[in-house]
């Protein structure tokens, strides 16, 4: 009986210390966000409200159409620099388009973001000055609409920013603008952090689940080592791009985090890959019964096992510094209402915490077969849309053009990768096609496998 209950206490004493390192893994990620509040920028320029941001952009876009001369180089660096400058230093920095995805649409948001495409391929393609005014004018109309959305006023508004003694004495119609505007900027943090976390924390507790599920629970240390550097780098890489931002430009330094996000996504598309379709490979329980018999203590081999690491760090490091310089651009721009930006980060992280803990901790309880299949098809899920942001982070750095699809009739879900664009749709059907070539050669292989050790155990 003491024996029993020694046993008992050591293994509610490993829980335990897991459970201090998940937490402690949560509690440096609110750090890695309270860091994005300290000032970026000192001489930043702060905004009172969306309408204001869409105003200084504007005077951005007019310079384009101001500068712009048909063949004449310069001047189309001129005004495509305008641009870029418009869309790196204000509408994403600041954080518009993210807002604009959550509060309003990823549709709108992406649709927004074609218009500053089309402004810059009708200067590279040296349309006429007024064919480049009237993509500039649309893209100026969008970022008005939205800001006047975004802020809860009408387009007559000049701008939506009240102090709470006005409040009292707003018309109905004003105080559903007024609370849109606070509650908007609840849900832009909200949805942000849920957009940009999730993905992190579906990897890093897909991979702590299967580790849990096949008793290689000494491996965790090493996928929490791998999250943490992942938070470290990410807040030295926001910092290097604050320090180009200062020192190089704001176009530059928006550049090179699109590059770098893009690179990011194609290597965790490679790492995923593998390590889900190697999980497919294990769903059944004759082989994986095989595989243990092989591998001595249920250990897993130091190259999986670093390539779990890597992975775990890749989703934390890319998302992490997004999400940094996402607040950074919230707290330098539009500062209204700071309690319902704290407000929406605390909630979404405690629904991260939950998604995490169903992953992590309820799927292990699933029967093996059921697991290794749900956790490589979220695997391969996950793939299929970091393809697609990663061609559309290259996109936006202009590395990959763009080419719409008609049929989808603007239709997107940023959400998980898709776009309306040939460019990401035609990468994503090959990878579902290599995928389910995968699945289809891993099934046959398993019942192979599955058919000889049946065999082996009648013969004996």
């Amino acid at each position: 009986m003491p024996n029993g209950r020694w046993k008992f206490n050591k293994k509610r004493g490993i829980e335990m210390n897991l459970l201090k390192k998940r937490t402690s893994i949560f509690a440096l990620i609110v750090i890695m966000i309270s860091l994005a509040f300290m000032p970026a920028f000192a001489a930043e320029t702060n905004y009172s409200n969306w309408v204001e941001v869409a105003d200084a952009m504007s005077e951005h876009l007019q310079k384009a159409v101001e500068v712009y001369k048909p063949g004449d180089k310069d001047a189309k660096k001129a005004a495509t620099d305008a641009i870029n400058v418009a869309y790196f230093k204000f509408y994403e920095k600041i954080g518009f388009e993210k807002t604009t995805m959550s509060a309003i649409s990823g549709q709108r948001g992406s649709m927004v973001e074609h218009q500053f495409y089309r402004a810059k391929k009708s200067i590279k393609e040296d349309a006429d000055p007024k064919e480049v005014k009237d993509e500039i004018d649309a893209l100026i109309t969008y970022l008005h609409e939205d800001a006047h959305t975004l802020d809860g006023t009408s387009g007559d508004s000049k701008s939506s920013g009240q102090s709470q003694e006005d409040v009292n004495s707003l018309s109905t119609g004003q105080l559903l603008g007024e609370l849109l505007k606070r509650f908007g900027t609840f849900f832009a943090v909200l949805g942000l952090t849920l957009r940009e976390g999730l993905e992190a924390i579906l990897v890093v507790a897909a991979i702590a689940a299967y580790l849990s599920k096949t008793n290689n629970r000494i491996y965790l240390k090493g996928v929490y080592i791998g999250a943490l550097l992942g938070i470290v780098f990410s807040v030295v890489l926001a910092g290097v791009f604050n320090i180009i931002a200062n020192t190089v430009g704001e176009v530059e330094s928006g550049m090179g985090q699109e590059i770098f996000e893009g690179i990011a996504m194609f290597l965790a598309v490679i790492v995923l890959f593998y390590v889900s379709n190697w999980m497919l490979s294990k769903s059944e329980v004759e082989v994986w019964n095989r595989y243990i018999k092989n591998k001595v203590e249920q250990s897993v081999s130091k190259g999986n096992y670093f390539a779990l690491s890597f992975t775990s760090f890749l989703a934390v490091a890319r998302e992490g510094a997004e999400l940094i310089l996402f607040f950074q651009g919230m707290r330098t721009g539009i500062s209204d209402n700071p309690m319902h930006m704290w407000i929406g980060l605390l909630v979404a992280a405690i629904i991260l915490a939950i998604v995490y803990y169903l992953i992590a901790k309820v799927s292990v309880r699933l029967p093996l077969k059921p697991f290794f299949t749900f956790t490589s098809w979220l695997m391969f899920i996950l793939c299929l849309s970091f393809l697609g942001k990663g061609i559309g982070e290259l996109q936006e750095a202009d590395v990959i053009g763009r080419t719409i699809v008609p049929w989808m009739n603007g239709w997107s879900a940023e959400v998980i990768g898709i776009y309306d664009r040939y460019e990401n749709l035609i990468p994503q059907i090959i990878l579902l096609v290599v995928t389910i070539v995968s699945v289809i050669y891993q099934n046959n292989r398993n019942k192979k496998i599955r058919a000889e050790l049946e065999a082996s155990q009648e013969k004996k």
